[in-house]
């Protein structure tokens, strides 16, 4: 095969680890003194309303039965902060070398070794060329863009008066290399920026993408620590760390959130309990910071939105994959076949390059 025609067919067994080290993003409060003090998740119990659609037996909206039962009494997570504080979260971010992001890529038994042995040279040539392309640096500044306005804070970002991101470096100790020190870098208001646009670039910004794409070239002490200091403008106000996905929910029980060192709940107590410290996990950090992808076909369509990086362009917002469209090849899939002839500063370049960042399975076969 020549070197520049492009792959039929990708690797039967082809896998990319993620490129990133993102930690749980832990919950403080702050308060007025400069004391920081563990945000815990209270569990408790509520007394609500029914009001549930189509359910005849519990007020329904729909049908003419009478509901039989008003109340709708619940066990249930929250975190809310303490009066008079602001909420303090923190965590830490580094980029892998990308030449190590290639995990396997294997053919399938009887399969033509040489394919595998070219697409293995065909990826290793676009990595060396992205380490010193523009395309790189793009990259580096959108997710950089994601730190600074606070996306990865979701809920919280909505309903904050002000959000101040503090920025440092990771510095290694002296006498040690297990243990961190953080130099401040830069500052950012986060409501100054918004969720769409990744243009104009700040010299801190610029700053922060530098140090990223350092990891992305190799420089394994090139990390991040941020903070945000977020303002409701009221203290004693309900924040918003992660939820859980239970599968078997206890009956009567609502909502599990998130903690970094977990607290079972009783759940017979008589009276409130204090569980594990609040936080945001790492994976829902790592979902907001690469929502990125502006390069999809339908992007004015879907107006003008950047969505997460996904292979398929998948989106739980809008419950849709974008870069699945029927006679395009718009899909990492796709792109991936392209990889010896890939331009990485081409809007198909950065996003395959944002691709390799987020990791995944890219096997075909049968």
């Amino acid at each position: 095969m020549s070197k520049t025609e492009n792959f039929k067919k990708l690797p039967g067994s082809l896998s990319l680890q993620r490129g990133t080290l993102i930690s749980d993003a832990a919950f403080y409060h702050l308060h007025a003194d400069g004391a920081e003090q563990p945000l815990h998740v209270m569990y408790h119990g509520i007394r609500g309303t029914q009001n549930v659609a189509g359910n005849k037996e519990k007020g329904a909206a729909a049908g003419n039965s009478v509901a039989r039962e008003v109340s709708n009494i619940q066990m249930t997570e929250s975190a809310k902060l303490l009066p008079d504080s602001k909420l303090l979260v923190k965590w830490d971010l580094r980029f892998i070398d990308l030449q190590h992001i290639l995990f396997a890529c294997a053919s399938k038994a009887g399969a033509d070794k040489q394919d595998e042995k070219d697409f293995r040279e065909g990826f290793k040539d676009f990595i060396e060329k992205s380490k010193d392309s523009e395309g790189i640096q793009e990259v580096a500044r959108r997710y950089v863009r994601n730190i600074v306005n606070g996306r990865w804070l979701w809920r919280n970002r909505s309903i904050a008066e002000h959000i101040l991101i503090k920025v440092s470096e990771t510095v290694e100790h002296e006498n040690s290399q297990t243990v961190k020190n953080y130099k401040a870098i830069a500052e950012f208001n986060a409501l100054d920026y918004g969720l769409k646009s990744f243009d104009d670039a700040s010299e801190q910004e610029q700053l922060l993408a530098d140090i990223i794409v350092k990891g992305m070239r190799g420089d394994v002490s090139a990390g991040l620590h941020i903070e945000a200091v977020v303002d409701f403008g009221m203290g004693g106000v309900e924040v918003f760390p992660s939820q859980n996905y239970l599968e078997d929910k206890p009956k009567g029980f609502s909502r599990s959130l998130y903690q970094i060192n977990p607290v079972k709940p009783e759940r017979q107590a008589k009276d409130n309990q204090f569980l594990g410290q609040a936080a945001i996990r790492d994976q829902k950090i790592g979902n907001a910071l690469r929502t990125i992808d502006t390069w999809y076909p339908r992007f004015i369509e879907n107006d003008s939105k950047p969505i997460p990086v996904e292979p398929n362009g998948a989106s739980l917002d809008a419950q849709d994959f974008f870069r699945v469209d029927k006679g395009k090849k718009e899909s990492a899939f796709d792109i991936l076949k392209e990889v010896r002839t890939l331009d990485p500063n081409s809007d198909r370049g950065m996003f395959l390059i944002a691709c390799l960042v987020r990791g995944g399975v890219y096997s075909e076969g049968e």
